[in-house]
């Protein structure tokens, strides 16, 4: 190729004028449209390689369906003679970030680097998860991404990007760009979504370390540059893991883990213009080790506690689960008359949660399934966008058993907090699946990831000495054993238990462990109001002492 196209039109109607860059595979070159006179395009030509030209036209039809303002449209592709294929795309003028970190002495305010970091992470999400196959971009650098006047990204180049076909041991051809491709791009392994999110750990480095390359430094990022937050150089970390398996698994986990560092949405807003959605302050992930084991009770405890000490929260129930949340809730009398499920609204592109009603109890607000359950295909990216729906500081999501569905994993990847609830019984722990789970359990906490283990019910003396050792953690509290006429007289009543004070004191007072453990140090400051009156449990405590 090289200058060959130059003064040339191609495709029968793109005339090339200059060339804008080049890499090992590609030249880029702006193009004058001959039929929308004035009119200018980015036009990348791929040289012939030993792959099918079915392959580029595949992938160049896939491109075509991506709709996202911060990505480039492809609005053509074709193939020459020679089997030259050429991508045409909007041209996009302004700097790029190097030229923006060259130009501004190789640094960049903190508040910055991470709001770009945030808006990577939407699209990485936007792209890991298309369907039917996800998108990964592979070559993520500073020069691949444009800064426009309101602070928004723009990735330009999308010539490598490929789909992730599951089960394929490696990727036809190897690509990337030295100092910010992930390992596996030059050992003819496959590439996935971790792939890309080793790229940004490495862009994130080379930036905030003045332009050094994890890979030549061989140093943490702290110790480069030891005032950066905690948050921002462990996760960056994380993510330079040569093994996939140890790094963060998915975007939105990388968004969760900064959002600690991430500064007042309002000024934000006001400074950069930017519609990066912010997760909530806590995603905490409940289930139980086996079926019946009392996850949905401890859920709607932690949520009632919460709304007692005036932290507002959500209860969502897993859609792939057995519906349950509804009935306990006595759904039919106290749900809104207009309530809609946000499950459904979710899954239906063309509308909006916000215009169903939702169901809140005080400070709680409900998200339950409908009492017909959920039969379609339930996927990760379904639950993010459940999860930015809920305008709550906490979220509490029921996984009940479901460890192993996908969207659960992913949840897993992402939470603060995972509450596992299990029976005083040896023989239950002891199942194949109970140790599978514990599997499962530990390697969330190998990653950094908080694991805490509930108790439904005890054992006498030293048999309960004896199961708690056999457990991988020992469990920080045991839910109290609430007397049966009184459960089933509030189900007769339709009443929900946890809402009996002295049943939320009782609830309290056994899961304190849990919830200093859990809740935010600034826990009072997330209601938004002062807390000017003694709380139930105080009164409570007052009355029986």
């Amino acid at each position: 190729m090289k200058k060959k196209w130059i003064g040339t039109c191609i495709g029968g109607r793109y005339r090339i004028e200059s060339m804008l860059g080049q890499g090992g595979m590609s030249h880029v070159y702006l193009a004058e449209d001959m039929k929308l006179k004035g009119k200018k395009w980015a036009v990348k030509g791929i040289y012939p390689s030993e792959e099918e030209t079915m392959t580029f036209m595949e992938e160049a039809e896939m491109l075509a369906k991506l709709h996202h303002p911060q990505l480039p449209q492809l609005v053509d592709y074709f193939t020459t003679d020679d089997g030259t294929g050429f991508l045409v795309m909007d041209y996009i003028q302004g700097p790029t970030l190097q030229d923006l970190f060259e130009g501004n002495g190789r640094e960049f305010p903190l508040v910055k680097m991470v709001d770009i970091a945030f808006q990577l992470c939407d699209l990485f999400h936007y792209l890991h998860t298309f369907q039917p196959c996800p998108i990964i971009y592979r070559d993520l650098k500073p020069s691949n991404i444009m800064i426009n006047e309101q602070s928004q990204v723009r990735l330009i180049d999308f010539g490598v990007a490929r789909q992730f076909k599951k089960g394929k041991q490696a990727d036809t051809m190897q690509m990337g760009t030295i100092g910010f491709a992930a390992p596996e791009q030059f050992m003819g392994l496959q590439t996935d979504a971790r792939s890309d999110l080793y790229s940004l750990g490495a862009m994130l480095y080379y930036l905030l370390s003045g332009g050094q390359f994890a890979y030549m430094t061989q140093k943490p990022l702290e110790q480069i540059k030891p005032k950066l937050p905690d948050a921002l150089t462990s996760t960056v970390r994380l993510l330079l893991q040569e093994n996939p398996q140890h790094r963060c698994q998915s975007a939105m986990e990388v968004k969760m883990r900064l959002r600690s560092i991430y500064p007042d949405q309002t000024n934000m807003t006001e400074n950069m213009h930017h519609t990066s959605q912010l997760p909530p302050d806590k995603l905490i992930v409940i289930g139980g080790l086996f079926s019946g084991v009392g996850s949905t009770f401890t859920a709607i405890s932690l949520a009632r506690i919460l709304n007692a000490i005036h932290i507002p929260n959500a209860l969502i129930e897993q859609p792939t689960i057995e519906p349950d949340l509804y009935m306990l809730l006595y759904g039919d009398m106290k749900a809104p008359k207009d309530y809609r499920f946000a499950v459904h609204l979710i899954t239906a592109q063309e509308k909006c949660l916000s215009s169903s009603a939702s169901w809140d109890n005080g400070l709680s607000t409900w998200v339950p399934l409908h009492p017909d359950g959920y039969h379609d295909a339930w996927l990760p990216a379904d639950s993010f966008k459940l999860l930015h729906t809920i305008k709550k500081p906490i979220i509490l999501w029921d996984v009940s058993t479901h460890w192993e569905h996908p969207s659960v994993r992913e949840l897993c990847h992402s939470a603060d907090e995972i509450i596992v609830v299990i029976d005083a019984s040896p023989g239950k722990c002891n199942r194949p699946s109970s140790r599978a789970h514990f599997e499962r359990f530990n390697s969330y906490r190998q990653r950094g990831k908080r694991v805490h283990y509930v108790a439904n019910g005890c054992l006498p003396g030293q048999l309960e000495k004896e199961w708690a050792e056999s457990l991988p953690a020992p469990p920080l509290c045991t839910l109290p054993e609430l007397p049966r006429s009184k459960v089933m007289r509030a189900v007769w009543n339709g009443e929900c238990i946890q809402d009996h004070p002295e049943v939320l004191a009782q609830l309290n007072y056994a899961l304190s462990p849990l919830l200093k453990e859990i809740l935010p140090r600034n826990s009072m400051s997330l209601s938004g109001k002062k807390k000017t009156n003694p709380s139930i449990f105080s009164k409570l405590m007052k009355r029986g002492s």
